[in-house]
């Protein structure tokens, strides 16, 4: 293994050792005998010299008439299309700011119309909807009034219906007017009249007017039960008068509600 060369080494041998080392010089690139060296690695003959000779001058081309034609149609036809180009340009941003302007001025004008519409129509309708919840508010109440209407009505009329049976009772008087607008009312004077009362009221008729009055009157007095304190029924021969005082406190009363526009309940 020892006295085998190993790859890739390069070893110098005995008579290596003896050869004497040389100097080197460069080429002489101006020597004639160089004129013919090829060229290097780089592909360049260190002889080549650049010509600079001057270039050969271009002889001017006149234009044919034909060809000077062609040149003034196709500068035309260029100018053309360049002209229609920027005019058609021109125009197109022209006729959209014009009909931007336009269309903005339109269409805030008609929206602004569109809308006042709309606002109106939806104020009418909140108007009407407020309008008829107002109603239905009020529908109640004019039902309540009634009803307490109706209800003071009845309580006054129930309140003087007591208030005249307590005056009947304590005051003869009462009786005793009511007797006298009684027999007046009748059509016939002079006939013989039969008076219906209350027990009571029969008794006052005695005393305030006396048996030798109420003969010489041609009266008849009969009681009769079924009438209330003040009630008084008069007959005289085909004629015929009844005052009831519940009748008569209704006709009051109605006649007051009328005039201070009150309807009384029956």
């Amino acid at each position: 293994m020892s006295g085998e060369r190993k790859r890739g080494f390069i070893r110098p041998g005995a008579d290596d050792a003896t050869v004497t080392p040389q100097r080197w010089g460069l080429p002489d690139y101006g020597a004639e005998s160089h004129k013919a060296a090829k060229q290097t690695a780089f592909n360049y003959d260190p002889g080549w010299i650049p010509n600079f000779d001057e270039p050969e001058l271009e002889v001017e081309h006149e234009l044919t008439e034909e060809e000077i034609a062609l040149i003034r149609t196709a500068a035309q036809q260029e100018g053309f299309e360049q002209g229609h180009a920027e005019g058609y340009q021109q125009g197109l941003e022209q006729g959209k700011a014009e009909g931007f302007q336009t269309g903005h001025q339109e269409g805030q004008t008609q929206g602004y119309q569109d809308g006042i519409a709309e606002g109106q129509a939806l104020i009418q309708e909140h108007v009407k909807n407020f309008m008829a919840l107002a109603n239905q508010f009020a529908q109640p109440l004019d039902l309540l009034n009634a009803q307490v209407e109706k209800q003071l009505v009845d309580m006054v009329l129930a309140l003087t219906k007591e208030v005249v049976h307590v005056e009947v009772q304590t005051n003869p008087q009462v009786i005793l007017d009511t007797v006298k607008a009684s027999v007046e009312s009748l059509p016939i004077a002079g006939h013989a009249i039969t008076l219906k009362l209350n027990p009571e009221d029969v008794e006052i008729i005695r005393q305030a007017y006396g048996e030798q009055e109420i003969e010489t009157r041609n009266w008849t007095l009969l009681s009769e039960p079924a009438l209330s304190r003040g009630d008084v029924q008069i007959e005289a021969g085909e004629s015929s008068v009844s005052y009831r005082m519940e009748e008569r406190i209704r006709s009051v009363l109605k006649s007051f509600c009328g005039i201070n526009r009150h309807h009384p309940g029956e």
